[in-house]
């Protein structure tokens, strides 16, 4: 018999939202056990939950979670009967789901407060001033989370170490080495939501680095572009490109990859993927602070030196080959799933203060002694 358990997140099609989503379905699949999501915001749900007004003003709870109906999640729950409940970021949080019979998980993924108050530096208006408003409701979450919830994890590691919590970042399934391409028809690629104001912010910034000096061929992929982005592309003469197929097509068609970003919070999961696809990256330190120390890249967070060193990584195929090679390597080690199967037996077994998991069932279930 396996053991259940049960990702409680939003129900947004973001991409970030159900790359963390995998991420737990493949750590639970490779214990042993299946897992399954709860959402909160569904169809069904109407108005504002009046309930959540008092923990939400005491900072018990998030702004967010005025819109989901926690009897609706608790029940869904006790129906799946499950041994691990992870509570994807904090606004999948309440006081209540901590006291099932469960081994329960407060993953806040990244500092959302960091993440809000970026975009209200990066907003004008009531859009910044909300922004702001959320940014300090979410400070004052994540600094009491740590003290009130057992097993806390974060998927960043900067995000991690600054929350006091215990880092599990984003992970993939092991691949095969990629072929290195030669000559694709474009010598850097940027991808990502092309609504999100840190990738255009970090487009901008890329444009006043001026790749046309060097003649640069740069490839913007992503979904969601919006008019300015479009015409951002045009004056620079950038290649867009919506919703391309997929990671393996990228991998196709440009020689660098690329993460421009002067904002970024949480985990860069572009800065993962590029590296198992084959592509050696140009980053900011920004793009980098999510990750564990000595990623293979080049870094410059000046926007001239940045177009310099993607212009340097085009004229030199075998540092462009030696960089991905090594890029791959320490992504192979470092983000794929089975390296990570013993932080989560630590995870779910340990408790402070005791030497043996308190959660013996769980332990059995898993197939591991107690």
């Amino acid at each position: 018999m396996s053991f259940k358990a049960v990702v409680v997140r939003t129900g947004r099609s973001s991409y970030g939202e159900m790359r963390r989503t995998e991420t737990w379905a493949r750590l639970f699949r490779a214990s042993g056990g299946e897992c399954r999501q709860v959402t909160f915001l569904s169809h069904d749900t109407a108005g504002l939950n009046l309930a959540a007004i008092g923990p939400v003003a005491l900072g018990n709870r998030v702004p967010e979670t005025l819109v989901w109906h926690d009897d609706r999640v608790a029940k869904k729950i006790r129906a799946i009967a499950p041994d691990v409940v992870v509570l994807q970021t904090a606004r999948a949080f309440q006081p209540e789901l901590l006291d099932g019979p469960w081994v329960t998980v407060l993953d806040l993924v990244d500092r959302l407060s960091l993440s809000y108050l970026q975009r209200s530096a990066l907003s004008r208006g009531p859009r910044s001033l909300a922004f702001a408003a959320l940014a300090s409701a979410h400070a004052g979450f994540e600094a009491s989370a740590i003290h009130r919830v057992e097993r806390v994890v974060a998927a960043g590691r900067s995000d991690a170490a600054a929350l006091g919590a215990r880092w599990i970042p984003n992970l993939l399934d092991a691949s095969s080495r990629p072929t290195f391409h030669t000559e694709p028809p474009y010598d850097a690629v940027f991808f990502g939501s092309l609504g999100y104001r840190p990738n255009i912010d970090a487009l901008e910034w890329l444009a006043s680095g001026h790749p046309k000096r060097h003649g640069l061929r740069i490839l913007v992929a992503g979904s969601a572009p919006t008019d300015y982005v479009r015409q951002l592309c045009i004056s620079n003469d950038f290649a867009l490109e919506e919703n391309y197929p997929d990671n393996k097509w990228l991998g196709e068609q440009a020689r660098v990859a690329i993460a421009p970003l002067r904002s970024a919070a949480g985990i860069q999961n572009k800065v993962i993927e590029a590296a198992m696809i084959g592509l050696p990256q140009v980053l900011t330190t920004s793009a980098l602070a999510g990750l564990a120390a000595n990623f293979p890249a080049r870094v410059s967070d000046t926007a001239d030196g940045f177009v310099d060193a993607i212009a340097d990584l085009r004229v030199s195929e075998d540092d462009c080959r030696l960089l991905a090679d090594e890029a791959w390597v320490h992504a192979c080690d470092t983000y794929t799933v089975d390296g990570w199967v013993p932080s989560l037996w630590d995870l779910v077994e340990a408790t402070p203060g005791q030497t043996r998991p308190r959660f013996g069932s769980v332990s059995s279930l898993m197939g591991r002694s107690s």
